[in-house]
């Protein structure tokens, strides 16, 4: 037996948490039965986060189950609350502990989408259920399941405790006197120094045994090719505030460092995968770099058109305006969240950039986003193709440009078949990745080698040189600082995601 409660976290006026995530220390204080918990962490409030955790740990609640997103937590107040951290959808229906539950707990100050994919996982499989809520917002739920505690609309569950207990023991959720002497989980650092010690076990034993193996492997393997990058660390890049590879990357790697502050571009936030037919929501004319009309052809799903605005004035602020100087148009659409995140039309009369509304309400996603495309636009100016083409069709490359060098140093060893894949089916392109795994951070970069380029130029702007790695995908990134060119952006991009979000911190 196994019970998950889902709440969320709040700060209030004292700079103390509350909220429903309470409820599974309750529970578990209780019951010698496991308690998950689903809830949004806040990565940018460490302290408060160690302190919760630590203190859920006691109780006896598993808090490994829930996610840590790069949000602040909600503020509460005596006449309102906002959701911050809480509305991130992180619930994950695959995860292995929930096979083992058979009663969830939940409270209505989680984003109410989390709310309901759990409330229908529990009704897929049966399991009992009970719902606490303050009014935050009114659940499809059966009157013998809901308790609605108060109708204020604030998650005020701290001052329910004692009437929370009284009905989960009634439903014979919790019993009614403490659990004494239940087994507390264990800290991440303990199990990770237990899995140590197995592993390093196991690994002695596997030594011996494949030794010989990895010797024939390695005798095998020697004459297959093999691809390395050649950076003159000493090379002069033209830049106002560095004057080598070597100081310039430096630099690149403090404005990045400087970022994480605002932003850590690494954050992956929980993606629900939905298939919807691609709807063009906007259309604004981009003029000298500026919005100077726009064409609704569909209304918003949600937001404002300013908030998704902002993400044009983001992509003209932080990249080099002579190389976004051919960008006429820039749309909102969606085609469901999980899917087409973002895309660049690149032809004669210029170039499209189009963002999903659904896709990029994450910041680091959002920024992850836009360097892809700008990598697209960066590595496929138009007078790079054969002029009867009008578009960026890799069979109309021509030879010596970025593109047709990246394919021949680094696509060649590929069959010809393989070179364009976005027509072929998931199941062959994942095989083609699994096939060549070393070779791509992501399925998505083996599509052809456009994408390739866009995730490569992406990794090399957001993260330090995998200066370590002879694996493929890491020697395309650090093939990037060879060029001069290339290392000068980067510089000039991270500085200005800086400066940005200094801009915006003030």
């Amino acid at each position: 037996m196994a019970i998950l409660a889902a709440g969320g976290i709040y700060k209030n006026q004292k700079q103390k948490l509350t909220g429903g995530v309470f409820l599974s220390a309750l529970a578990a204080q209780h019951t010698y039965s496991d308690v998950y918990l689903h809830t949004n962490f806040s990565s940018e409030e460490n302290g408060l986060t160690a302190e919760l955790k630590e203190m859920l740990r006691q109780s006896g609640v598993t808090h490994s189950s829930a996610q840590t997103v790069s949000a602040a937590y909600g503020i509460i107040s005596d006449d309102e609350f906002t959701v911050n951290s809480n509305v991130y959808e992180t619930f994950n229906p695959k995860a292995k502990y929930l096979q083992q539950l058979d009663k969830i707990i939940l409270t209505t100050d989680i984003g109410e989408r989390d709310f309901r994919y759990i409330l229908n996982f529990a009704r897929k499989r049966k399991l009992e259920i009970i719902v606490f809520s303050c009014g935050e917002y009114i659940p499809q739920v059966s009157d013998e399941d809901l308790i609605i505690l108060d109708d204020s609309g604030i998650p005020n569950y701290h001052h329910y405790l004692n009437e929370i207990k009284s009905i989960l023991t009634e439903r014979e959720f919790i019993s009614s006197t403490p659990a004494k002497n239940r087994q507390i989980p264990e800290t991440g650092l303990r199990k990770s120094v237990k899995m140590f010690i197995q592993l390093l076990i196991l690994a002695l034993g596997l030594l011996l045994l494949f030794a010989g193996g990895f010797k024939l492997l390695e005798s095998i393997s020697s004459d297959s090719e093999t691809f390395e990058a050649d950076v003159d660390w000493s090379q002069e890049v033209m830049h106002d505030d560095c004057s080598t590879v070597e100081t310039c990357t430096n630099l690149g790697d403090s404005y990045l460092s400087d970022l994480r502050e605002y932003v850590d571009l690494q954050d992956e936030p929980h993606i629900f995968f939905e298939n919807r037919t691609r709807t063009t929501f906007v259309n604004y004319e981009i003029e000298d770099f500026e919005i100077t009309g726009s064409d609704v052809k569909n209304p918003l799903p949600f937001g404002d058109e300013e908030t998704f605005k902002s993400m044009w004035h983001v992509f003209q602020q932080v990249f080099p305006n002579h190389y976004i100087e051919d960008v006429n148009e820039y749309r909102l659409f969606s085609d469901g969240e999980g899917n087409t995140a973002a895309y660049v039309t690149i032809k004669d009369d210029g170039t499209v950039l189009a963002m999903d509304v659904r896709d990029n309400t994450h910041k680091a996603t959002q920024y992850r986003n836009l360097i892809h495309e700008f990598g697209h636009i960066y590595s496929l100016p138009i007078e790079d193709f054969d002029e009867a083409c009008d578009s960026t069709d890799i069979s109309c490359i021509k030879e010596g440009t970025i593109i047709a060098k990246h394919a021949d140093r680094f696509w060649s060893q590929y069959d010809e078949s393989w070179l364009e894949n976005s027509d072929k089916s998931r199941f062959q392109l994942e095989g083609f990745y699994n096939n060549n795994v070393t070779d791509f951070y992501v399925p998505y970069q083996a599509t052809n080698v456009k994408e390739d380029y866009a995730i490569t130029f992406m990794k090399f702007i957001t993260e330090k040189i995998p200066s370590n790695s002879s694996q493929l995908r890491d020697v395309k990134v650090q093939s990037m600082y060879e060029d001069a060119e290339l290392v000068a952006l980067r510089v000039d991009i991270l500085k200005s995601f800086v400066q940005l979000e200094k801009e915006r911190a003030t």
